[in-house]
């Protein structure tokens, strides 16, 4: 047992040697490896975390003293960052250094809005290099630009229709492969020329294939064919003196475009607007405009008829289908749709700045543990409102007890949602402003915003949610007391369901307690569900006064039967 357990306890030392982590060398360990400055080269953050989300680079050019530990410590400090790469200037920078001086050149990442991202850059490189005191200073912050390569289009191979095929077959494959169905999986970027319509340009890449793909195998044109994306025919060439003519083919496309749309806007709101079959004659132009749009957006090479006329009807008729949704689903009134406008905008607005805010944070890194706490409150905060809710409603307002009216559980929950969803409206809309703010790179204190400013705009949201949402409940009371004054059944309350009923003692004559009195047997009242053995109803008339909540009337509900008022009165 002694030989076992000492071959264990020296297999689990020697896996841990084998896995030992990897640190990073210390100064003095530089120098006895005889590290010189190059050895500095390449210093960076954290490689094993995603930069995907970095959007702008810039270069910064640091200058210090020619002294190694200070050198060590600005790379130190610069490589903190994650993505952030660290090297000495070398001979092909071209940069002059004076003597006993030194150069650091610095590829950093920029998160957020372009025109902004050089100083937010440059600002946290001053942090770092001044806590602690480092001797370097920056000279030089620099955005990296590449261009973006313009002018080129996508071919891609696919399988030739087969020499034995005819017929049906032949003409099912056409629609196949100009579908993409019959591609190998193979695309080549090609350069565009101008005036080259799509047999010009297949038949260049073909003739120049090897130097297309770099030395591929040679282009087998008895098993493969050329497929270009869809698209409109390319321009042709306008250099030159500019005349009428290519001035028109330049903006025609354009100039058809916004010519058109007003069109299709008008034939969906006729087709909307109008109760007469001849409506249905405003689809006459977009079934017309099927053909010749559907040859426009697929003329960069010959395709099929009826693919021609899908993409028509799909451009055409996706856009006159969006009017027509648009006029029957938007509230009338032109001021009614700029609200409606206005405020979806403000929803993608919230939406993109939350993404931006949650985005690299702490928060979206801590998701799976922060999530399960926020909302473990839920199911015990949201009846607690719901119940606050209907007291308002019953007791402070119709002057009933809550507890004496039978209200289903669930309509707690479904009542407090309103106001929870508010409150979570305006508080993402905030965080949407930092998102923005870290967006432009702002300088935005994180701590005071957690500690104070984000707080203090929750509890002024919570406020707000409540003052309007005891409003509502206010003009629910009004709603219920005008209804039941002209003799109509009341709208409900989230569950609170009242009925207009006559009410009639169960012994004639008999005196019973009612409080305050009297019984109210000659008019209709108001009943609720009860709960317990106390009746409540709410007497609408206004001789027991002013205030809404005196006109609540208590009884014994083995004393009296109730049923359904038919008019303003009861016999």
């Amino acid at each position: 047992m002694a030989g076992l357990f000492s071959a264990l306890v020296g297999a689990r030392r020697s896996g841990r040697v084998r896995l030992s982590a990897v640190v990073p060398q210390q100064r003095g360990e530089l120098r006895a490896a005889g590290a010189g400055v190059d050895s500095l080269d390449g210093v960076g953050g954290s490689e094993g975390i995603a930069l995907t989300a970095a959007a702008q680079r810039v270069r910064l050019i640091v200058e210090g003293p020619d002294d190694l530990d200070e050198k060590e410590r600005a790379v130190e400090a610069l490589g903190s960052q994650t993505g952030w790469r660290v090297r000495s200037a070398q001979l092909h920078d071209g940069l002059r250094v004076a003597d006993g001086r030194v150069i650091l050149i610095v590829d950093a990442l920029a998160y957020g809005q372009r025109r902004m991202a050089v100083g937010a850059v440059r600002e946290q490189a001053f942090r770092l290099l001044k806590k602690p005191p480092i001797g370097f200073r920056i000279r030089e912050a620099e955005l990296i630009r590449h261009e973006v390569e313009r002018g080129t289009t996508l071919v891609r191979v696919t399988r030739r229709v087969p020499r034995d095929v005819g017929g049906f077959r032949r003409w099912l494959w056409r629609y196949w492969e100009a579908m993409g169905g019959a591609d190998t999986g193979h695309v080549v970027t090609v350069p565009l020329v101008a005036g080259e319509d799509g047999e010009q340009l297949k038949a260049r890449v073909k003739e120049r294939w090897a130097e297309f793909t770099h030395g591929g195998e040679a282009f087998d044109d008895d098993l493969h064919d050329l497929r270009l994306p869809v698209g409109p025919r390319s321009r042709p060439d306008t250099d030159g003196a500019a005349s009428p003519r290519t001035t028109l083919q330049r903006f025609g496309p354009a100039a058809w475009l916004i010519l058109a749309a007003p069109v299709l806007l008008v034939c969906g709101w006729a087709l909307a607007s109008m109760s007469s079959p001849w409506r249905f004659m405003a689809l006459l132009i977009p079934l017309l405009s099927f053909g010749p749009v559907g040859y426009w957006v697929t003329s960069n090479e010959p395709r099929p008829r009826l693919l021609r006329l899908a993409w028509g009807a799909l451009v055409v008729g996706g856009f006159t289908l969006v009017s027509y949704q648009w006029v029957v689903n938007s509230p009338s009134g032109i001021g009614a749709q700029v609200r409606g406008l206005l405020q979806a905008l403000l929803i993608l607005e919230t939406a993109v700045g939350c993404g931006h805010a949650f985005s690299r944070s702490w928060l979206s890194r801590n998701l799976l543990v922060i999530l399960p706490v926020l909302l473990a409150p839920f199911p015990f905060v949201l009846p607690w409102v719901g119940s606050f809710l209907h007291t308002a409603y019953l007791e402070e307002v119709l002057g009933i007890p809550e507890s004496a009216v039978h209200v289903a559980f669930y309509w707690r929950y479904f009542v407090a949602l309103k106001p929870a969803a508010l409150t979570l409206a305006i508080t993402l809309f905030y965080v949407s402003l930092y998102g923005w703010a870290k967006y432009f790179n702002l300088h935005v204190s994180q701590s005071a915003l957690l500690k104070v400013v984000f707080p203090l705009l929750i509890l002024l949201a919570i406020l707000g949610v409540v003052d309007k949402t005891l409003r509502e409940v206010q003009s629910a009371a009004e709603r219920t007391y005008m209804a039941v004054t002209r003799g109509e059944q009341p709208p409900g309350y989230f569950g609170v369901d009242g009925r207009l009923v006559c009410v009639r003692l169960v012994e004639p004559g008999k005196p019973i307690p009612v409080q305050p009195g009297p019984l109210p047997t000659s008019r209709p009242v108001l009943a609720f569900p009860r709960e317990g053995d106390d009746l409540w109803v709410w007497d609408p008339s206004p001789e027991r006064g002013r205030i809404s909540n005196e006109h609540a009337v208590r009884m014994r509900a083995e004393d009296v039967s109730l049923y359904p008022a038919t008019g303003r009165s009861c016999p």
